[in-house]
């Protein structure tokens, strides 16, 4: 085969007959794509976006799941562990809390004549009935609110007497008997009732 003569590039060929195939030395021929395949090569371009964007997505949404459940975990966590807390704290302030509002209800409650008795029958209640000398002492303020009610105790205390106690705030009540004292002040009964809640 003869080696093609070399012409200059700005040289313009005539050629008389239709070409058949025509072949340009030193350049690699041009691909031609048909509509068909360029449609084809769109739709699988787009398909293998969607399902790389889609794996992606899904990757992201695993992610996410795994750091939710990590952050629940460590939020029920923290919940757990401050309820338990807060419900010690809570158990350690109820018996101060009940304490100073009976104090606050006891400080505003008004000692009538029938409260009054009602303190002294539960203290008396206390010991047994007899013939044994026993003596109440109340606050002078009750001691006054009772007054000429004192014949009610003698069915069971025949040698029953009542007496005034200036130490003693109203509603507090001790009886004194040769078995001992009974302490029904007021003072007592809470920190007895403290002493449970605790």
């Amino acid at each position: 085969m003869e080696e093609a003569t070399r012409m200059p590039a700005d040289s313009i060929i005539k050629i008389g007959a239709p070409l058949r195939g025509v072949v340009l030395l030193g350049a690699k021929p041009r691909t031609v794509f048909t509509e068909e395949q360029m449609e084809a090569a769109k739709r699988e371009a787009y398909q293998r976006g969607t399902e790389e964007a889609g794996r992606l997505i899904e990757r992201q949404m695993l992610e996410q799941r795994s750091e939710m459940v990590h952050l629940q975990t460590q939020t029920f966590v923290a919940v757990a562990s401050q309820h338990d807390l807060l419900a010690k704290q809570l158990h350690e302030m109820i018996p101060e809390l009940t304490m100073e509002a009976v104090a606050r209800i006891l400080a505003k409650t008004d000692f009538d004549r029938d409260l009054v008795l009602g303190i002294t029958r539960d203290v008396l209640a206390e010991i047994e009935p007899s013939g044994e000398p026993v003596e109440i002492q109340l606050a002078q303020h009750d001691l006054g609110l009772i007054a000429g009610y004192e014949e009610d105790f003698r069915t069971k205390h025949p040698a029953i007497s009542f007496r005034a106690n200036p130490e003693l705030q109203p509603g507090d009540c001790i009886v004194r008997s040769r078995f001992g004292v009974v302490d029904g002040r007021l003072a007592t009964k809470l920190r007895t009732v403290e002493s449970f809640l605790k």
